[in-house]
């Protein structure tokens, strides 16, 4: 349970009481590379800390294509951002990459945590408030990077994604095609260390 405990201090260090109060209610729950853990228009009602594992969020464009907009790693929370806040336009799916070990917590709960508790309620802020940050920092990254920009920043922020996230979704979440991502780890092969 240590990645599921690192991620919630991630957001606002609570004391150990408090903390208490949600690792009680945790439950393992596991999945396969390539299973589904949250469906797109599905209102999913648990936060998902990822133990050991990795998953992608993705949308299918109106051509038909998946798009990545998200990895998460050891130590991240997925959710369903329609379920959290009660909205239903966002069509994102969240699929494994790899076989992966979960705590799950139900977001009703988590809320009446927020409702009767100070710190809880400072945690959950803080929470929404870095997803938003981290959101909108890269939409506006993205506006204005080349491909190469935004490829070498995702390296560099992300020791994960080189070692565990296939090339085809690295491609898909740049916006270029895997051959293009090919060319960029040969030309930057030791800025990048290999």
């Amino acid at each position: 349970m240590k990645n599921a405990k690192a991620a919630i201090d991630k957001y606002y260090r609570l004391s150990e009481e408090s903390k208490e109060l949600i690792v009680k209610e945790l439950e393992v729950f596991r999945l396969k590379k390539g299973d589904v853990l949250i469906h797109e228009n599905i209102h999913s009602p648990y936060l998902y800390f990822i133990e050991n594992g990795a998953v992608k969020n993705h949308y299918i464009d109106e051509k038909g294509n998946k798009k990545v907009v998200w990895f998460g790693f050891d130590g991240d929370i997925c959710f369903s951002l329609n379920a959290y806040i009660n909205m239903s336009y966002i069509h994102e799916t969240t699929e494994l990459l790899e076989d992966s070990l979960f705590y799950r917590v139900k977001i009703a709960y988590v809320k009446s945590l927020y409702s009767n508790y100070l710190d809880w309620a400072n945690w959950g802020r803080c929470f929404m408030e870095s997803v938003f940050i981290n959101t909108v920092k890269e939409l506006d990254e993205f506006k204005s990077q080349t491909a190469k920009e935004k490829y070498l920043n995702l390296m560099r922020n992300n020791k994960n994604v080189k070692e565990r996230v296939p090339l085809k979704d690295i491609a898909s979440y740049i916006g270029v095609s895997p051959v293009t991502i090919s060319r960029l780890r040969t030309e930057l092969g030791e800025i990048l260390g290999g």
